[in-house]
């Protein structure tokens, strides 16, 4: 992969901006198409299939897909999706589980170790287990899909072409760290 063009700093606020309402934004969408499904038809999943194509389209387009064909190949090599080869794929993927693994037995042992209050959690146990399997699934790809794409693709490209590497990590996890919490309170108001 060439290295891309330096870009500016106002380049930089740009793509941190494009980076934030990606991820914001699908965010947002997919709330409001699960909320909407599970208040009109909770029987039909029609929300999974339609973000489903709404993720699809965004990744071929911050991919280099569609108009304008200008920009084509900076989108292309803005997003960094790269294949990487089976074996690294299934010692990243078992990396992946063993840590929400870990993830998960260190949050029992802190749960009982510290007073925390209870999750409040909608009850999904009126809604046919078709449908709230398909929303869990659905829900743990559209953030993937936006955060990978905008910062660690687009933004994260621009800031080291820009600046020292950690200067532009410090950068990224702070702007990262922003967006989490802003998708967290827009779920988390809506479910």
């Amino acid at each position: 992969m060439t290295k891309p063009k330096t870009f500016g700093a106002l380049a930089v606020l740009w793509y941190g901006l494009f980076s934030l309402f990606v991820s914001v934004f699908a965010g947002a969408i997919w709330a409001a198409l699960g909320i909407t499904n599970l208040k009109t038809s909770p029987a039909i999943p029609w929300s999974v299939p339609i973000m489903a194509l709404l993720l699809w389209l965004m990744w071929r387009y911050l991919g280099g897909k569609g108009p304008p064909q200008q920009t084509s190949a900076t989108r292309r090599q803005l997003l960094r999706a790269n294949a990487v080869s089976g074996r690294v794929f299934v010692w990243s993927f078992l990396a992946g589980v063993l840590s929400i693994v870990a993830l998960a037995g260190f949050w029992s042992l802190l749960y009982q170790v510290v007073k925390m209050p209870a999750t409040i959690l909608p009850d999904y146990s009126r809604y046919p287990l078709y449908t709230v399997v398909l929303g869990i699934i659905m829900g743990s790809l559209v953030s993937p899909f936006a955060e990978e794409s905008g910062f660690r693709g687009y933004f994260q490209v621009v800031l080291e072409s820009r600046y020292r590497a950690p200067v532009a990590i410090a950068a990224f996890y702070r702007l990262a760290l922003v967006t989490r919490s802003e998708g967290r309170s827009i779920t988390a108001t809506h479910v």
